[in-house]
């Protein structure tokens, strides 16, 4: 870790600690302001949008979105650091394919880290992080994620990663009394069990579904924190975690670091850093507690500019002000993609739409159900995928689901549901407990 630019931005961090809405949105103001003018100089394709919307760069909340196809589409001009998509998913695809992710590619500024995402939405993301952004990462890391804050960095840690791929992103939180050891999710999971033992880490970070199969295995951890990423954090994963420490998580993306925990163990929208617009999906109030897909604009990121960014995501936002007296907005739970809503015959033959959250917490109450996917897979079709997949957990996953439609507009009687033996996944895969195959054209 290049200990003083992360320390600095992790006391400045600190410093945005806003307690109304009004001083927060003035913050972002003042950063938008700067930023704007300095991503439409050196990023042709964000000078293009507002070209073609017709908007000064003042109106910037006007500006059409965009999605990340457009962002792939626009890759080799948004980037203001001259990397082709090419080169940058030949970089990052030899480090996956080698396991070495220490290589950079030249920038003006400084090395560049390049990162892959999983592609769990059929189109793999590409992220691109100079040095400057990656020290702002660390140091907002480190003042959320240790026990005691920046307190904590006065005492020895050892933090898991247990991630698909590695990065200079991640090892830029290493350094001094804060030691770091990756775990490889391609290796076999008796293996991670066995080492993670013998680490004895103080925090572990990583997706739930592979921390608790590591759990399963075997491992025997006494720490202090668990740090869920990548996937949803469901509340049957916390209860078995919290053995381990307490149970955080974090909401990151391709985009971005979108939210982190506070004192209190809430999740809230990091707003000192990133702008969100947030739509509603469910008929709901543009600023209810109902379901909202976020549009991004990250007032910090200039490498790879993410300016009026539609996520894929559908959140839940929480209706009561945290104890921590945050005015960052307080996300309730991450309800899933948007293209994992399944669309399930309504009581008049229509289409309605059924978020996986309420499939996901009628599974999550069947005893000794181990794990499940509920798969869309038709018009009218879903299957249940269980471990165990036995006549007892047939029965009451059925019955589970069954009763959680009908508190949905859904029709469970128009439905067929079928159940099957729940496959093992394929190493370094991102767990989606509901997804829809079938797309209705």
């Amino acid at each position: 870790m290049n200990a003083l630019p992360t320390l600095l931005a992790a006391l400045d961090d600190a410093r945005l600690d806003f307690r109304t809405r009004a001083a927060l949105e003035r913050h972002q103001e003042r950063l938008a302001h700067d930023h704007l003018r300095w991503v439409a100089v050196h990023s042709p394709a964000v000078a293009a949008r507002f070209r073609a919307a017709g908007l000064p760069l003042s109106r910037w909340r006007e500006l059409p979105p965009t999605d990340k196809t457009g962002m792939l589409a626009t890759f080799d001009t948004l980037n203001t650091v001259g990397v082709t998509l090419e080169r940058a998913l030949e970089v990052a695809r030899h480090a996956d394919t080698t396991r070495d992710f220490t290589p950079t590619l030249p920038g003006p500024r400084g090395p560049v880290t390049v990162g892959l995402s999983t592609g769990t939405s059929g189109t793999q993301g590409v992220f691109l992080v100079g040095p400057d952004e990656q020290a702002r990462w660390a140091g907002t890391v480190l003042r959320h994620l240790l026990p005691g804050g920046l307190r904590g960095l006065t005492r020895r840690h050892r933090v898991a990663f247990f991630l698909r791929a590695d990065s200079p992103l991640y090892r830029s939180v290493q350094g001094g009394r804060l030691g770091l050891r990756f775990f490889d999710l391609l290796r076999p999971v008796p293996d991670l069990a066995h080492d993670l033992s013998a680490y004895r880490p103080t925090l572990i970070v990583g997706p739930p579904s592979v921390l608790r199969a590591v759990q399963r295995a075997g491992a025997s951890v006494q720490g202090q924190r668990v740090i869920s990423v990548a996937e949803v954090l469901e509340p049957d994963d916390a209860a078995h975690l919290s053995a381990w420490g307490e149970v955080v998580q974090v909401y990151q993306a391709t985009e971005g670091l979108l939210a982190l925990p506070c004192p209190h163990g809430h999740l809230h929208l990091n707003e000192a850093h990133v702008h969100f617009d947030l739509e509603p999906l469910d008929g709901g109030e543009p600023l209810g507690d109902g379901l909202h897909r976020p549009v991004i604009t990250d007032l910090r990121r200039r490498t790879q500019p993410f300016i009026r960014h539609r996520l894929n995501d559908a959140l839940r936002l929480h209706p009561d002000p945290c104890p921590c007296g945050q005015a960052a907005r307080r996300v309730h739970s991450i309800a899933g993609r948007q293209d994992d809503a399944l669309h399930l015959p309504g009581a008049a033959g229509e289409t309605v739409t059924v978020w996986p959250d309420f499939l996901r917490g009628a599974l999550a109450s069947v005893p000794g159900l181990n794990e499940y996917h509920a798969e869309q897979t038709g018009p009218a079709a879903l299957t249940l995928h269980l471990d165990p997949h036995d006549p007892a957990t047939h029965a009451l996953a059925l019955h589970a689901v069954h009763a959680a439609l009908l508190r949905t507009p859904a029709d469970p009687e128009r439905l067929t549901l079928t159940t099957r033996p729940l496959d093992p996944p394929a190493p370094g895969t991102k767990r989606r407990r509901v997804t829809r195959t079938w797309n209705p054209t």
